[in-house]
């Protein structure tokens, strides 16, 4: 599990950061991969979990020639 610190960023931002989705960082933040908060129903990311945490960016996983294998072939990439 990843260390807490003081500096939070909303799922957004997270999601930017870790070229991913905001779904996949929720999903983080419930396996405790991350590190958040919610104020007032929204969830903040602490940012030092995010340095701490290596997680595959989306370009680690792409297919030669196509997508992660995700989008159930409507890019034509596989």
């Amino acid at each position: 599990m990843c260390e807490a610190g003081t500096n939070f960023v909303p799922i957004a931002e997270a999601a930017l950061l870790l070229e991913t989705t905001e779904m996949r960082v929720l999903m983080m933040l419930k396996k405790n991969e991350l590190q958040g908060k919610t104020v007032d129903e929204a969830w903040y990311v602490d940012k030092s979990s995010l340095n701490i945490c290596d997680k595959p960016k989306a370009a680690d996983i792409v297919k030669a020639g196509g997508c992660g294998g995700g989008c159930g072939s409507g890019c034509g990439g596989h």
